[in-house]
């Protein structure tokens, strides 16, 4: 009965709201604690996700910098690579010329022809050595007169060449690192051709024709290019509107005179070809006229090359855009209104004509003998290499060579110690 009672009462008092039982509360807590753990575990774990998020976007970053700095880094480098280079071939011909003279001075006694003979070939086959080293290892290998040239007899469509490719090079840098050894190797090319010519009667000669819509460089050209050269052996000629005695002749007449002799590098800012594009576009000849006049270019180019110039043709490449600018520039600098001229406005407004004069200039007056370059010059910098590394290359096609002197060298010898 007693057992019965206190059951009822343990039942009842289970019944009453908000009363539970130490095991149920216990439970609760075990499950309320469960799940503050989870909530934690959770929270730490978005935490640690987030940390490990920035920490790889910081590392991406960091990455993407890396890899920026890379190709900068790289070229520094290589710039600073071909600038020891450089300077290692100037000590090695230097130490050359040295070991030369310290070699001709201890031999300062009377020698047997035989050995004046070996002596001289000694010193000049080490000077040579440091010679290529110095002007023509760390050249560049590529001919740019392929990548440049247009080909004889196929048609042309100056729209579709960019005006700022810089074919050959990737970098200004990489320009400013070769400048040293391609003034170097130009120099000597230049010497040896002079040379051949004065102690040789060689008549071999170079032909630069530089041609190119108002701003293209043509100026520009002759000063970065040009001034490497000794002037020795250096003909310029800048062709303007021809004279009153010029225009009695034909359009030749005066182009003729202006050639380069034996063994000079000859430039033309501007030449011939204004005859066919000026008069075209201007209509100062009959079309007749003009027409006869390309066939009269190819055979004046090809006599020169049968006498033993080098014709080379380079025709500066700008676009409209950057020519206005160039302008513009004239015009806001005081120092260069000397420099501008308002016919070149004149003949800006007639581009897409000077274009079309241009392109059946370059069509019909392109031949094997006297290829045209086309030189993309938007970009200064890569006009003037370009054009250096054109006539380096067309130097080289002539590989002029020192003159043996025309005197017995151990005679002289003996005559100049004991003056």
């Amino acid at each position: 009965m007693a057992h019965a009672k206190q059951g009822k009462k343990q039942a009842k008092q289970a019944d009453k709201p908000g009363k539970k039982s130490a095991k149920a509360v216990k439970a609760e807590k075990t499950t309320k604690a469960g799940k503050a753990a989870k909530a934690a575990a959770e929270v730490k774990k978005s935490a640690a996700e987030a940390q490990a998020g920035k920490a790889a976007a910081k590392a991406a970053d960091a990455a993407k910098a890396k890899a920026a700095a890379e190709p900068r880094k790289a070229k520094k480098l290589e710039a600073k690579r071909l600038e020891a280079e450089a300077r290692k071939a100037d000590e090695e011909f230097e130490a050359a010329k040295s070991t030369a003279k310290a070699v001709l001075k201890a031999e300062d006694r009377e020698l047997e022809p035989a050995q004046a003979k070996k002596l001289v070939e000694q010193v000049a086959a080490e000077i040579l050595a440091a010679e290529t080293a110095s002007a023509g290892d760390a050249a560049p290998v590529t001919s740019l007169a392929e990548l440049l040239r247009l080909k004889p007899g196929a048609p042309v469509d100056l729209a579709a060449l960019d005006t700022r490719a810089t074919p050959g090079i990737e970098t200004r840098a990489q320009v400013e690192a070769q400048l040293p050894v391609l003034a170097a190797r130009v120099g000597v090319l230049q010497e040896r051709l002079y040379a051949a010519a004065v102690g040789g009667g060689s008549q071999r000669r170079v032909l630069l024709v530089l041609q190119g819509m108002d701003t293209s460089g043509k100026g520009g050209t002759v000063r970065h290019v040009v001034g490497l050269l000794d002037f020795n052996g250096t003909r310029i000629k800048a062709f303007k509107a021809p004279t009153a005695e010029e225009r009695k002749h034909d359009f030749l007449w005066r182009v003729r005179a202006n050639v380069p002799d034996a063994g000079q590098v000859g430039i033309f800012d501007r030449s011939h070809y204004e005859d066919v594009l000026v008069a075209k576009v201007r209509k100062l000849a009959l079309p007749m006229h003009i027409g006869r006049r390309y066939g009269s270019i190819n055979r004046f180019e090809q006599s020169l090359v049968d006498d033993g110039c080098v014709v080379l043709k380079c025709f500066l490449h700008i676009s409209s855009e950057e020519q206005r600018e160039r302008l513009l520039a004239r015009l806001d600098d005081p120092n260069k209104h000397w420099k501008y001229n308002p016919k070149d406005v004149d003949d800006r407004l007639l581009w897409p004509d000077f274009q079309e004069a241009y392109r059946i200039a370059l069509e019909r007056c392109g031949t094997e003998a006297a290829p045209w370059h086309v030189i993309p010059a938007d970009r200064k910098w890569y006009r003037n290499y370009a054009v250096l590394r054109l006539l380096i290359e067309a130097l080289e096609s002539i590989d002029p060579q020192y003159p043996a002197g025309n005197f017995d060298l151990a005679e002289e010898r003996a005559r100049v110690l004991a003056s």
